[in-house]
């Protein structure tokens, strides 16, 4: 995906969107199972709004990561401490990262 001189997506509109990886907490299996369902509802509710382009966990089930389209990482930080594992502890730490996502509109296809 290079554009003109050898610049990476330089002919491409990336919107802004952020790589989120939110780190479970030691007891998060534990911890998690009186909030799943309210979480879940939220996931698909983000989903469903376009908010989040994907939502998942690590296959190690160490962290879930989503990445999100947001204005900056101030608000999409913001998007994931609204979630109640975050707010109920299931996730101890976050890290939000700007990410360039290749979806069909930042490559021109809508």
């Amino acid at each position: 995906m290079s554009g003109p001189a050898g610049d990476p997506g330089a002919s491409l509109r990336f919107e802004p969107t952020y790589l989120v990886t939110a780190a479970f907490a030691a007891d998060a299996a534990t911890r998690r199972e009186p909030h799943r369902a309210a979480h879940l509802a939220r996931v698909r509710a983000l989903l469903a709004d376009g908010t989040a382009l994907v939502a998942g966990a690590r296959a190690d089930l160490t962290a879930s990561v989503l990445v999100l389209r947001a204005a900056d990482a101030t608000a999409a930080r913001a998007i994931v401490e609204q979630d109640p594992y975050w707010r109920h502890g299931v996730w101890t730490a976050l890290d939000v990262v700007d990410y360039l996502a290749a979806t069909p509109h930042t490559l021109g296809r809508t």
